[in-house]
């Protein structure tokens, strides 16, 4: 492969050996910047280094950052960069308390800020920060609701403060848990533009459900992202029985994901003080099955579920499923404003089932 000649410039990203991280930097070293990314421990980081990362070493530095929440914690990764893409956040479901996902959310965010308005230096240009669209979607909407980025969640905040008072189940906190997170941490963010008004443009990009093919398969599905830890069950077999919907039901493909990141930093002037949602539309787990028994069927253990109902399909010459949608008038998560803003739509549901499950492949349907 050929290297890119540099750019110039440097842009830093946090949590770069999470899933969305580690593809945003991927994506950068192949632009021609140059890379500083940070993880809790530099190890974690070895099999990124010595895999995808390895042509672009000259390229890559790593800052080791424990505590995203403790002061000063960025100082020394934020120094000389043009560019900021803030996405490390707690996203692990067996953590369920305000304590150790909501208060690292908030702090990790708040900290990364302040060292970027204090320590960068005059040629940052822009911080684009990940949040979610958990953070703009609303619980109990009227059905055929749209929802957009002039939303805003209303409900997660209060229902993780009263999860006792309130009685929730012990198996639905998490994922109230970090509803909160995100739209705390994403209140943290505009209130922090308002009141400091920072010489460089903010952003926040807002994706579903996050599937598409790692930058660096794990060795174990048990490491798997969280989000695609239910379309590899079904892939592997390892369950009869099709997951529930997850919160909207919409996804996005990490390809995506990152290419709207960039654009957001490279447009900033355009991109300034805007949420950009990315979505591609719905994402139900009997149209993963569909698909991939299609794609692979020796995988006799793929659950069956209902083929082809519960969502909208069209198919091609050879019978197989090449776009899936919702009902016409149910309520929906849209990705147009980003698809306007950057000239290019979205990779397809179906295309990235399977290009998620042919990355996957190597794993085995193994624990």
């Amino acid at each position: 492969m050929s290297i890119p000649a540099s750019n110039g410039k440097v842009v830093l990203i946090t949590g770069i050996n999470g899933y969305i991280g580690s593809k945003i930097g991927l994506d950068a070293l192949s632009r021609g910047y140059s890379i500083r990314g940070t993880s809790r421990s530099v190890a974690s980081t070895h099999d990124l280094l010595a895999g995808p990362f390895a042509p672009y070493a000259d390229r890559v530095e790593i800052f080791e950052v424990p505590d995203i929440t403790a002061p000063k914690a960025f100082d020394a990764a934020v120094k000389g960069v043009h560019g900021i893409f803030h996405v490390a956040s707690p996203v692990n479901f067996a953590l369920n308390t305000w304590d150790t996902v909501v208060v690292p959310a908030i702090g990790g965010t708040n900290t990364l800020l302040t060292s970027a308005l204090e320590h960068a230096g005059s040629q940052l240009e822009a911080v684009v920060v990940t949040s979610s669209v958990i953070a703009l979607w609303n619980r109990g909407t009227p059905e055929g609701y749209v929802t957009t980025e002039a939303d805003e969640n209303t409900w997660a905040i209060e229902a993780a403060k009263n999860l006792d008072a309130d009685g929730i189940p012990e198996a639905q906190r998490a994922s109230i848990m970090y509803a909160a997170s995100k739209a705390a941490a994403l209140r943290a963010v505009w209130e922090f533009r308002d009141t400091h008004k920072p010489p460089f443009s903010v952003t926040t990009i807002h994706p579903s459900i996050v599937i598409g093919p790692p930058v660096l398969v794990p060795s174990s599905p048990s490491k798997l992202n969280e989000t695609l830890k239910p379309l590899y069950s079904i892939f592997a077999g390892l369950t009869s029985v099709l997951p529930t919907k997850f919160g909207s039901g919409a996804t996005i493909d990490v390809r995506d994901v990152s290419r709207v990141h960039l654009w957001a930093y490279e447009n900033h002037t355009i991109a300034d003080g805007e949420k950009y949602i990315a979505s591609s539309g719905i994402g139900p787990n009997q149209g993963i099955a569909d698909v991939l028994r299609a794609q692979y069927p020796e995988r006799k253990n793929i659950p069956t579920g209902e083929p082809e109902t519960g969502y909208v399909f069209k198919k091609d010459a050879n019978g197989r499923i090449v776009e899936i949608s919702q009902f016409p008038g149910t309520s929906r998560i849209s990705g147009q404003k980003a698809v306007e803003a950057t000239g290019r739509e979205w990779i397809g549901f179906p295309q990235s089932i399977l290009d998620t499950a042919k990355a996957l492949e190597s794993l085995n349907g193994g624990d």
